[in-house]
């Protein structure tokens, strides 16, 4: 008799990372999933573009039955097979993000036999993900420290409503190191990206002027770079990044370029307090409980507490979360 994990999407916060998660554990493992109540608690229930694009990747790397898979299910049944890598597209067909199809691809790296690359096209800077850039600076980079072995090239951005951002992506079969990044470094430099596309190039020169002003007084020392593009959408934004630490925010119409900048340099500092920050916090939760160990992090947020539920339905593993410093060490025990 086939053991089905059940997993209620309508968990704490209740989002599509809990799908995510789900089937990336599900794949990797072998482990045969239904979730329910999908995306339970956000304004348009069920899945969503960038949700399908995510189930149907995993669902062709490991050969899976899945049941549900149409725009605005609210229940998915995933039966995975043998993991098999092999090169392909997804076209989310929006501004979905395609970082967070990266992120549901991640895990497999501790799964396959050889590297594969896709090409995934839809929205590399929208609101509530990663940004591109913060996925190639940050998540990637720190997961490649403890063993993850991946490439991200940048072909194109994407912005909200039309998408039509281009990532190349390959993943190659890894194996992971136990974690010990509680500490910030300590490292004063300051690296970024002020980006437009399909606007005039003085409004990521005001952003970079305005985040340079801020963090060389307060003692830093950056090195942003102005980049301008053509393409499909139109938007604006800033990346930054202080060692394992980052901060992203986008142009908004109305917005001035000078705001956006500050934003962007605020969240920085704040997130300042141990190795990473929240974003990265709910990301590595997956990886630290393969690899164990511990890590320091700014704020224990929902979808950290989320992503640590999810990973107890798969795999017997324990964290343990102290409060330390201005912050919190995460054990997985």
């Amino acid at each position: 008799m086939v053991i089905i994990i059940i997993i209620d999407g309508s968990y704490l916060e209740g989002g599509g990372q809990i799908l995510r998660t789900s089937i990336a554990l599900s794949s990797l493992l072998n482990k045969p999933v239904k979730i329910i109540n999908i995306r339970k608690k956000r304004k348009n229930k069920g899945l969503a573009k960038q949700h399908l694009a995510c189930i149907k990747a995993m669902k062709k790397l490991c050969n899976a039955e899945v049941e549900g898979l149409y725009l605005g299910s609210e229940e998915v049944t995933f039966i995975p097979s043998k993991l098999s890598p092999k090169d392909f597209t997804i076209n989310i067909g929006s501004a979905g993000s395609v970082t967070l199809v990266i992120q549901t691809l991640l895990p497999l790296a501790l799964g396959i036999n050889k590297k594969f690359t896709v090409k995934i096209i839809g929205g590399t800077d929208v609101k509530y993900a990663p940004t591109v850039d913060y996925m190639k600076y940050i998540t990637l980079k720190i997961l490649e420290n403890y063993g993850i072995k991946s490439e991200l090239r940048l072909i194109r951005r994407g912005f909200y409503p039309e998408g039509g951002g281009e990532v190349i992506f390959t993943l190659f079969p890894s194996k992971i190191k136990m974690f010990d990044l509680v500490e910030h470094s300590g490292s004063r430099e300051v690296f970024g990206i002020a980006y437009v596309q399909n606007l005039k190039e003085e409004i990521a020169r005001r952003m970079r002027k305005r985040a340079v002003d801020l963090l060389n007084k307060y003692g830093f020392q950056p090195n942003i770079k102005v980049e301008v593009s053509k393409g499909i959408s139109t938007g604006a934004g800033i990346f930054l990044s202080n060692d394992t630490i980052g901060s992203s925010y986008l142009g908004e119409k109305g917005l001035r370029a000078e705001i956006v900048a500050e934003r962007a340099t605020e969240n920085l500092l704040k997130e300042r307090k141990l190795a990473l920050d929240r974003y990265m916090g709910d990301q590595i939760i997956p990886f630290l409980a393969f690899g164990k160990g511990k890590v320091g992090v700014s704020e224990i947020t929902n979808h950290t507490k989320t992503n640590i539920w999810v990973v107890k339905h798969f795999l017997d593993v324990e964290f343990d979360i102290k409060e330390y410093k201005e912050g919190y060490i995460i054990e997985a025990l």
